[in-house]
């Protein structure tokens, strides 16, 4: 039983949990740059699978040999060019990540996001600095400590033996115990996991966004554009949902683990990631993209109202219509047919007996029809009136004082 152990059970559910580990042979590995394959004594693949439901695939490897002579090695696994037998790392991690039901790609490729941690037990050296650039950088040139992205968690390098540097790729840890190695182990793999949720957040952001300019250029109706903005706007909820709770909330390693050693390398991992700052830019774009959509969608709520205020308007023409020539024609067969000693049965409908009639009924129509050109008329002016623009001086810049 190591120290940190009785703290991770409370906090299962927001860590990475092992969901698979395979021992490898060490001697089916092969190396594209490396030379020294044998030194390696134990290799072992590991899928986790995190809280938002993403599998992280990780190789360990056991090596005897100096620091200085892994940068090769680094180098390697880097750019996955590592055999199992014949086959590549990614594609035996790809194969175990579908045998246990993951949703995987067809390419079995791994993803850019990945944080490589060279871990030794024994003191660091005196003299670190140059061994710390070599393998983070890959390089044996002269550098200015002030412009290197290289970061040292203080309370990992408290003591003396003690090392901890941190690079957005590469880790090196030295003089430090097995459950604090375990420890930012696990918080390597949750960065790694935040950067590619990030990314894959991103991703959808923008398919998104193009589906939104898409959406402005067809010649849809107003009913399908609200549909799709709906879709847009319900899975843009989703995405802010992800951002903070895999990504934003992953950044308080502390409060899960607490130490400060494990805290003071996730700090710095995230800090040297830049993945608070990206997190933000992240946000930002969510939120424009909502408030687009909302304001697209108010626009075709005001496209549907007008168009129901048109609907309303012809139904009302038309009721009107239709009753401005039935209630006459209604008067005409009212008075044809009621028992009076002005209407004779020998007589036609059409005689001019009935022209009086007739012309009072026509003057009817004509007074209801003149009223309703002059109301016509007054909320034409009306809205015209309100469409008259206020004429409004443009914004110029103030004058400029010489004297002040």
């Amino acid at each position: 039983r190591w120290r940190f152990e009785p703290y991770y059970p409370p906090s299962a559910d927001q860590l990475p949990r092992v969901l698979h580990r395979e021992r490898v042979d060490a001697s089916t590995l092969g190396f594209q740059r490396w030379q020294f394959a044998e030194k390696v004594t134990g290799a072992t693949i590991w899928l986790f699978r995190l809280p938002s439901g993403q599998i992280v695939a990780a190789v360990s490897l056991d090596a005897r040999c100096d620091l200085a002579d892994v940068v090769d090695l680094l180098e390697d696994c880097y750019f996955a060019d590592v055999l199992i037998g014949h086959t590549t790392i990614e594609a035996h991690a790809h194969t175990l990540a579908t045998q246990l039901g993951a949703d995987t790609s067809a390419e079995p490729g791994f993803w850019p996001e990945r944080h490589q941690v060279v871990f030794d037990q024994t003191p660091a050296p005196d003299e670190y600095e140059d061994l710390v650039q070599r393998l983070i950088y890959r390089a044996d040139l002269p550098y200015r400590k002030d412009y290197s992205a290289i970061r040292y968690p203080a309370e990992l390098n408290r003591r003396p033996g003690w090392l901890a540097a941190v690079g957005p790729y590469v880790s090196v840890v030295c003089g430090h115990s097995d459950f604090i190695e375990n420890a930012i182990f696990t918080s390597a793999v949750q960065g790694v996991a935040a950067s590619a949720q990030l990314r894959a957040i991103r991703h959808a952001a923008y398919e998104d966004v193009q589906l939104f300019r898409s959406l402005e250029a067809a010649q849809g109706s107003t009913r399908d554009r609200r549909r799709t903005l709906e879709r847009i706007a319900d899975q843009l909820g989703d995405l802010e949902l992800e951002l903070s709770y895999s990504v934003e909330a992953s950044a308080d390693f502390g409060l899960l683990v607490p130490s400060l050693r494990v805290e003071s390398f996730h700090n710095a991992l995230y800090d040297s990631i830049g993945l608070a700052s990206k997190a933000a830019t992240a946000g930002r774009m969510l939120a424009r993209l909502s408030a687009a959509i909302g304001a697209e969608l108010t626009a075709i709520e005001s496209i549907e109202r007008r168009a129901d205020d048109n609907r309303r308007i012809r139904y009302a023409v038309a009721v009107g219509f239709v009753s401005a020539v039935a209630i006459p024609a209604s008067l005409i067969l009212t008075f044809l047919g009621i028992n009076a000693s002005q209407v004779r049965p020998d007589r036609s409908m059409f005689s001019p007996h009935y022209l009086d009639m007739y012309l009072a009924v026509a003057a009817l129509i004509v007074i209801g029809a003149a009223l309703s050109l002059g109301l016509w008329m007054q909320h034409r002016r009306d809205a015209r009136h309100q469409r008259t623009i206020v004429s409004r001086s443009r914004w110029a810049p103030a004058p400029e004082h010489p004297d002040t």
